[in-house]
């Protein structure tokens, strides 16, 4: 949730109420305590409120970083959000804060357990362009539960099952239903305990589309439990007006290695997690390669999952790059002028 007043123009800080999600101020120090093996902290603030959290962290190539180091006049005060970066996780993994918070997550993020009704999860990673494959097995689906895997967004609504809005696709376990936007369709004869269940996404890449990220560094940060956070704005009505379909782009699934066929075509153009939407108690495992059960043998040039790691620290970094080569003259007095 945001305790922001959102009352002041774009790349200002605004003012923090009761200290911002956490109850607790917003310190001016670039120090925050070292993150776990799986680098997110357990603790963390939610998407509440049409406001996103993204974690950071000091970023050493910032220009006046030593600066503001080394003036004490700044302690207490908010931090320049340049002088921070995003954080990019080493391993795809499911993600802690991009998750219902009633499902339970295992320590090494692979295994996930359902609850009463229907809530979703994705993945820390997601991609925009190219052929990429991900394996989950359902380990346990006691009676009467259900699952959906599939791909969405990062507007994908949580609290309901994957394909509820226009962010999401998924193949439903019970009868093998496929579903978007509410919308259930037949699609195959369903899936359930003990079997794997192969996703594929298949992105054409469009000439001349600026496919880096956000390096966030113009957004508000805060600190919640001792680690920054930048906190930007979902923009859910704006994403859901500007929604097209990608031509050419598919989603296949594949049963124990036998491809099911496509399930979706010509999809909308976005950026895509792995994503799964749990009824009641049912526990699965995710597979993000590199080594898979079933790989799909007829897909030659598909990507695992777990290289999107890799390249999403290097398009981080240049767009950070891009960002101080595009926003020259940064001062840290100019900032809290």
């Amino acid at each position: 949730m945001s305790d922001y007043k959102d009352s002041r123009g774009r790349g200002t800080k605004r003012k923090v109420e009761n200290g911002g999600p956490g109850g607790k101020k917003t310190r001016g120090e670039l120090i925050c305590p070292p993150l776990p093996p799986n680098g997110y902290p357990k603790e963390h603030p939610f998407n509440k409120d049409g406001y996103r959290y993204i974690l950071a962290e000091p970023d050493p190539h910032a220009p006046c970083r030593q600066e503001f180091d080394e003036n004490t006049d700044m302690a207490g005060k908010p931090i320049p959000p340049f002088l921070c970066r995003v954080v990019s996780p080493d391993s795809v993994l499911l993600a802690l804060h991009d998750r219902a918070q009633q499902l339970t997550v295992s320590d090494d993020r692979l295994w996930l357990t359902g609850a009463k009704f229907y809530c979703t999860a994705r993945a820390t990673h997601g991609v925009k362009k190219g052929t990429w494959y991900y394996e989950m097995r359902i380990s346990e689906m006691p009676e009467g539960g259900a699952v959906r895997v599939g791909w969405a967004q990062k507007n994908a609504n949580l609290q309901a099952p994957l394909g509820f809005d226009k962010f999401g696709y998924s193949c439903r376990s019970r009868k093998g239903t496929r579903f978007h936007d509410s919308v259930g369709k037949h699609y195959s004869n369903g899936y359930g305990q003990g079997d794997i269940i192969g996703c594929l996404i298949e992105l054409p890449e469009i000439p001349g589309e600026d496919y880096l990220p956000s390096t966030s560094k113009d957004q508000p940060l805060i600190k919640f439990k001792s680690h920054l956070y930048y906190e930007e704005k979902d923009e859910m009505q704006e994403n859901l007006k500007a929604l097209k379909p990608l031509p050419g782009s598919k989603i296949t699934y594949f049963l124990n290695g036998k491809s099911l066929g496509v399930a979706f075509s010509d999809i909308y153009k976005g950026e895509y997690f792995p994503s799964v939407g749990i009824y009641r108690q049912v526990h699965v495992k995710f597979n993000f390669g590199p080594r898979f059960k079933y790989p799909p043998v007829k897909t030659p040039n598909f990507r695992p999952m777990t290289e999107r790691a890799r390249e999403q620290e290097v398009e981080q970094a240049m767009a950070d790059m891009r960002f101080f080569t595009e926003t020259t003259n940064l001062k840290i007095d100019d900032y809290y002028s």
